[in-house]
Formats: C-alpha cells, sequence, structure tokens
C-alpha cells in the first residue's frame, strides 16, 4: 500500500457492517437538533 499522508489517512474499500446513511441526513439532523436545542433555552426562560 503506498503511503499517502505519511500513514495518517487510511482508506479501507472494503464494506462494513452498520447504518449507512448520507452526509446529506446528518447535516439535517444536526439541524434539527440545534435548532430543537434553541427553541428549548427560549422556551424554558420565558
Amino acid at each position: 500500500m503506498p503511503s499517502g499522508g505519511a500513514g495518517l489517512i487510511r482508506f479501507f474499500e472494503d464494506e462494513t457492517p452498520g447504518i449507512k446513511i448520507g452526509p446529506t441526513v446528518v447535516v439535517v439532523f444536526a439541524a434539527i437538533l440545534v435548532a430543537a436545542t434553541v427553541i428549548g433555552h427560549i422556551l424554558a426562560t420565558s
């Protein structure tokens, strides 16, 4: 295997078991979590 980045980064072609979700879904869920947290803080201080 050729060394790339002094061996700091390794890319594997093997499929690993687990949930497969795209990056868009992760960003959307993160935005929903942030919005829910902000709304929760606003409602709790009211």
